[in-house]
């Protein structure tokens, strides 16, 4: 009787520490690990393209002209902010292809606090690209990038998505022609 008590215990406590073995890892590939590398950017935009201050509505009580004029005011500051808003949506759009674009060489990784400075424009730079900033180790500072709205035309870069400049102004990232 008591044999069967022993069986069933010993038989349980194999199947828990079965169970309970460790499983090893299996070995990942170097070139695995940095495809996996993403970076993920939180935007924010001054200058022309900081968001509109929408107007408070008139105080309760005022004369239908000032409140006809402060609905007429907000109006058009939400309709301006509505045109802002999609171009800050094509700015950041244009600044993430370079910074996915720029994660392996520069080694940029995880959450990447961006301030896109300003619109599409033209410059020194002859591309029409928007002006973007963060932080890396790789630039030894601030890194500074314009993300040209369509790939470069021009060399060196061209067919790159835009350029990123270490904080001594040096080309860091698309300043070779793919």
């Amino acid at each position: 009787m008591q044999f069967k008590y022993i069986i069933a215990f010993c038989s349980l406590l194999l199947s828990t520490t079965v169970l309970a073995a460790p499983v090893p890892e299996p070995q990942v590939d170097a070139d695995v690990s940095l495809a996996r590398r993403s970076v993920t950017p939180h935007f924010t935009f001054t200058n022309d393209l900081a968001n509109i201050v929408i107007p408070p509505p008139a105080p309760a009580g005022s004369p239908k002209k000032v409140v006809a004029a402060q609905e007429k005011k907000i109006k058009k500051a939400k309709a301006n902010q509505a045109a802002r808003v999609k171009l800050q949506d094509a700015a950041s759009a244009r600044v993430s292809v370079v910074l996915k674009a720029a994660s392996a060489p520069l080694d940029l990784s995880g959450s990447l606090a961006v301030t896109v400075t300003n619109d599409f424009h033209t410059s020194k730079d002859p591309e029409s690209h928007a002006t973007f900033q963060f932080t890396a180790a790789a630039c030894g500072g601030t890194c500074v990038g314009h993300a040209y709205k369509t790939a470069s035309k021009h060399s060196p870069g061209k067919g790159q998505p835009g350029k990123i400049f270490s904080a001594s102004h040096a080309v860091i990232f698309g300043g070779t022609d793919i």
